[in-house]
């Protein structure tokens, strides 16, 4: 043990279609992803700090070939952890049927067993959505986290800026207007909590929220504040480090492909806030940040702040044993 509070730091690998799709737009099938070079990139920053990984996949990408490899990328850190982002990334859960639900959960499941050789212990909703049709599924197939919930005094401000800036129409237009919660996020724990359901039970890991004022601290929201002063978000963010310390909150924080990508890299993705950015000062404030919270904090996996929680949860039973694949694609 080092000495320093524990925490974690999770990683939502959302593809390029995700975003396009959620922007609306008509091409977003058709358009080329980013995971080979976004998952190498990711790697090599927090391979140079040997710092560990919580990696949320979505299904969806797993039935390509050049997408499973490129996530295997992650083997080359010291520590990193599969966990299910649901198959089809529509962050409005609580729309589906408990049929769909579970299609969405359970085949992500598989693939993942199938892929990496281990079975995910945690889920996290898009768009933060985990209702308690989500939780039946998780309890019933021995999950041992979710970590949808995002606690933030923003989220109305956060779903009006999503609407603003989406070209979804119609049906779909609707379902998001029930994204990221209402005033009610304030309601819910900072901090992990244990969520009853039935017969069984599941943790809740939150993504951190600032204590006190709820405001945002992923990695994304730190990078646009970054895009229009750097002093002050590292002003911000050391703020956050020390009201977490105070506090007795241990973090977990958030982190997304397009937070190591700059204007360079993709026309496409240049609506997102933060992508206007140039790559090498994107970079250098990650790098920084994340410096910061490693000097702070015991960085693990999420699993594995969680056994420091819950003395019964073990991250071994994750591991399964599999058949040696051909072809990835065959796995899936």
């Amino acid at each position: 043990m080092s000495g320093r509070p524990i925490a974690s730091l999770s990683l939502d690998l959302d593809n390029k279609w995700a975003y396009l799709r959620a922007a609306g737009r008509a091409d977003w099938m058709d358009r080329p992803g980013y995971l080979p070079m976004a998952c190498r990139r990711i790697t090599d920053v927090l391979g140079e700090m040997n710092l560990p990984l919580t990696v949320f996949v979505v299904g969806r990408d797993l039935a390509d070939d050049d997408d499973c490899r490129a996530i295997q990328t992650f083997d080359q850190l010291w520590c990193w952890e599969p966990a299910n982002h649901s198959l089809n990334h529509l962050p409005w859960m609580h729309t589906m049927s408990a049929a769909e639900i579970e299609d969405e959960i359970c085949i992500t499941q598989q693939r993942i067993t199938s892929v990496f050789g281990r079975r995910p212990l945690g889920f996290r909703g898009p768009g933060f959505s985990c209702p308690e049709a989500v939780v039946d599924v998780l309890v019933d197939q021995g999950y041992r986290y979710d970590a949808s919930v995002f606690p933030t005094s923003v989220a109305p401000l956060a779903r009006w800026f999503f609407l603003l800036k989406t070209d979804l129409k119609g049906d779909q237009k609707q379902k998001a207007k029930q994204l990221y919660g209402g005033f009610r996020s304030l309601l819910q724990p900072n901090r992990p909590f244990e969520r009853f359901q039935g017969d069984g039970s599941i943790w809740e890991i939150p993504v951190t929220v600032m204590p006190l004022t709820r405001l945002p601290i992923h990695m994304s929201y730190l990078c646009y504040l970054a895009s229009f002063s750097l002093t002050a978000a590292e002003t911000y963010f050391n703020s956050v480090l020390w009201l977490a310390k105070v506090t007795g909150t241990a973090p977990s924080l958030l982190l997304h492909p397009p937070d190591f990508m700059g204007r360079e890299d993709d026309d496409d993705m240049a609506y997102l806030p933060g992508m206007k950015m140039a790559r090498s000062a994107k970079l250098s404030f990650v790098r920084w940040a994340l410096r910061r919270y490693q000097q702070s904090f015991d960085v693990r996996v999420m699993v594995e702040q969680l056994r420091l929680i819950d003395p019964a949860v073990d991250p071994d039973e994750a591991r399964v044993a599999v058949s040696p694949r051909v072809s990835l694609m065959e796995s899936t």
